[in-house]
């Protein structure tokens, strides 16, 4: 009990230290200034969530007042997300069966094809930055989770591709006679080590509020109107915001391997999403 207390108090120091309020209700600088390893300065009105993981199987919810999610520290927990105009923690025991909440906006882009994304609004309407404190030589692994929806398979199934927004640049390239099928999702985790020294905050908008899957496109590369096996089949990928009519059920997936503290910070500006998929390989065929 001792240490999980002196935890609580390291926490609570960061919540004093730096405005944990929703963004609507903050005004000001902080106090502590970071920058991140993308070189932004973190500066400014934010939302600060802490994720603490603990021993205990269950924890008392009164426990630790603030922005708090409470995790396993050794293996899996479940985080779901809910839209809300507003941050909050709605369930900060993620100890327990039903696992933590966490509401936060919608991240404000647009689903796109990641090897065509012109046209698009491809920016979040904020930016999540995060780094892993405590003990050292420990770690934990975020993946978000969701699955496709009924619409997502109606948009595929629609005869007049030209009509799907989603579609336009894959129409605009390959014609209107396409076959489109949902493929195998692509986790995206995003992994945190705590090093001795100094933590960096790194930039997770892309790995935080979105999730990627593929698509396999057959289009007409004969030119006789119809699709048949002799026609070309590409494979791209689609990133799709959380909360977008596209999806169902988004939650991250925590796993942790005894880090006893990770620290998120959501800012009010954005991140060009593009980014991600060229470092990941997907902004090409």
């Amino acid at each position: 009990m001792k240490k999980l207390f002196l935890l609580l108090m390291i926490a609570a120091f960061f919540a004093a230290c730096e405005k944990t309020d929703p963004v609507a209700d903050m005004e000001g600088d902080v106090l502590l200034k970071s920058t991140a390893d993308d070189g932004v300065k973190l500066v400014g009105e934010h939302f600060n969530l802490n994720i603490i993981g603990v021993r205990e199987k269950t924890m008392d919810d009164d426990i630790a007042a603030g922005n708090v999610i409470f995790v396993h520290l050794l293996g899996e927990t479940q985080i779901g997300l809910v839209q809300g105009d507003d941050y909050a923690v709605l369930d900060k025991n993620g100890t327990d069966e039903d696992g933590a909440l966490f509401q936060l906006p919608d991240p404000g882009f647009e689903p796109y094809v990641t090897e065509l994304p012109w046209g698009f609004d491809t920016e979040t309407d904020y930016s999540v930055y995060a780094r892993p404190l405590g003990k050292p030589m420990t770690g934990a692994t975020i993946t978000t989770m969701a699955e496709l929806s009924e619409i997502a398979d109606l948009i595929a199934a629609t005869e007049d591709k030209k009509t799907v927004r989603l579609w336009e640049n894959l129409v605009d390239n390959y014609g209107e006679t396409l076959l489109i099928t949902w493929g195998e999702f692509i986790p995206n985790p995003i992994s945190f080590e705590r090093l001795k020294g100094k933590q960096t905050f790194q930039n997770v908008t892309a790995e935080l509020l979105s999730v990627v899957y593929e698509i396999d496109v057959t289009y007409d590369s004969d030119g006789d109107g119809v699709i048949t096996d002799a026609d070309v089949t590409l494979t791209f990928h689609v990133r799709i915001p959380i909360f977008n009519e596209l999806l169902e059920g988004e939650y991250w997936k925590y796993d942790n391997d005894g880090l006893k503290l990770l620290q998120l910070r959501f800012y009010p500006w954005g991140t060009d999403m593009t980014m991600e998929d060229i470092e990941d390989g997907w902004d090409t065929l």
